[in-house]
């Protein structure tokens, strides 16, 4: 499980073994005692519960009693999240994106999503998305992804598949990513052990 901005993920995917010692040298997520004792994730899940959420993704229901307005807006600030970084649009994405996120860096995301954009050709494609949790203002959206990125100049094709949580942060300007937790299938898992 690994509970980083998913442009960290595709990053290492193609970047080669330069941009994946500066992922290594910069990365810093949250431990769950850091989690605890940070004001800021009173209402973000532990990575712990988090884990056990995406792994068991049979049971996954949409949560109920959401507002219809709420609804329409987590699900367009999702829809964002994805179609912007498939159209390379920096500034939509990193629009949707919480300057206060937990479990990655705001400046760190930034800086990766303009080296994927400078350097690879990457987009995202997902299926069975669902809001799982709703808490006033905090939600919760299950999606299976697939991120493909292709080097350009090697015309290297990485494809890497999972179940993502990606938890929302209700501010006062809309619903922003503040966390996201990505569990690779168990395939992806062994060809990169």
């Amino acid at each position: 499980m690994i509970g980083i901005g998913m442009s960290t993920l595709l990053l290492g995917a193609c970047g080669g073994e330069e941009a994946k010692e500066e992922k290594k040298d910069t990365e810093e997520v949250n431990t769950d005692e850091e989690l605890k004792n940070d004001p800021a994730t009173d209402e973000a899940a532990s990575l712990t519960q988090m884990t056990e959420i995406v792994e068991d993704a049979g049971a996954l229901k949409e949560a109920e009693n959401i507002p219809a307005e709420e609804k329409t807006a987590i699900t367009d600030a999702f829809n964002q999240y994805i179609d912007a970084f498939n159209a390379e649009d920096f500034e939509s994405y990193m629009s949707v994106i919480s300057k206060t996120p937990v479990n990655f860096k705001y400046a760190d995301e930034e800086r990766y999503v303009k080296q994927i954009f400078d350097s690879v050709d990457s987009k995202r494609s997902v299926e069975n998305v669902k809001i799982i949790n709703y808490a006033g203002k905090k939600a919760d959206v299950y999606a299976e992804i697939q991120a493909t990125t292709k080097d350009p100049n090697s015309e290297k094709e990485v494809t890497r598949s999972g179940k993502q949580v990606t938890v929302f942060h209700k501010k006062d300007d809309g619903w922003k990513v503040a966390a996201i937790f990505f569990l690779a299938s168990k395939e992806d898992q062994e060809n990169n052990e």
